[in-house]
């Protein structure tokens, strides 16, 4: 916990998110069982640390920053930028926060996850073990990344999906996977991919012994995957 934020002023953040829109400095004093001057006066120093938001009228609702959701454990804190690219440095306080999983992914009701297994849409960042966030859908547009069911097969794909003439083509962000053509009465559509939660680690490409890479000894072992996926690649 921030050592600004006293218990005092962390049971007032708690009882503001509770109310909600009810969340004024009378009904927050009646639920700590405190004077409504000791209630004010904290807020304003709430106010001030970036954990209440402005005051919009002189008795509206305090409302809670995103900042203070993620100090009381409902957000994360989000610490800049870090470099993929040119080496820079990784910011070492947080710039902003966001309140939950769901505000930074943009679900909306219906969303699920689904647990990759394989490596064939590794050319977008998913990797085996990785969670896609999928938004129910019967029609994907071309060149979207659609979960469907195929001919033949119990469990649901992850691939990129194009319509030509009478056939449905689902194509991999792997290489080394073949595309697949199916009727397009055959295949049915079960939703797109909207977004991606990585927890999977990358594979090993080489190991380096301090000399130059070659083609030999590129390939590195292959990590230890998820034995349970109801979503394959």
């Amino acid at each position: 916990m921030p050592p600004e934020l006293t218990p005092t002023r962390r049971s007032i953040l708690q009882v503001t998110l509770r109310l909600g829109a009810g969340a004024t400095a009378g009904a927050v004093a009646q639920e700590l069982d405190i004077t409504k001057q000791a209630v004010s006066q904290q807020v304003a120093v709430l106010r001030r640390l970036g954990y209440l938001e402005p005051a919009e009228t002189r008795y509206g609702p305090l409302l809670p920053t995103d900042r203070a959701r993620a100090a009381l454990g409902e957000g994360l804190p989000i610490y800049g930028q870090i470099a993929a690219g040119v080496p820079g440095l990784a910011e070492q306080s947080p710039e902003e926060f966001t309140p939950s999983l769901d505000a930074l992914l943009g679900l909306r009701a219906g969303d699920f996850l689904l647990r990759v297994r394989g490596e064939s849409m590794v050319g977008i960042g998913v990797l085996d073990g990785d969670y896609v966030v999928v938004r129910p859908s019967q029609e994907v547009h071309d060149g979207e990344v659609a979960v469907v069911l195929i001919p033949g097969d119990n469990a649901a794909t992850l691939k990129r999906l194009y319509h030509f003439r009478e056939e449905v083509v689902l194509i991999s962000e792997n290489p080394q996977m073949p595309r697949m053509t199916f009727p397009a009465e055959q295949v049915q559509v079960q939703g797109r991919m909207v977004g991606r939660v990585g927890v999977g680690a990358p594979r090993v490409s080489a190991r380096w012994d301090g000399g130059a890479l070659g083609e030999e000894g590129a390939q590195g072992e292959p990590g230890e995957g998820s034995q349970e996926a109801p979503v394959q690649e």
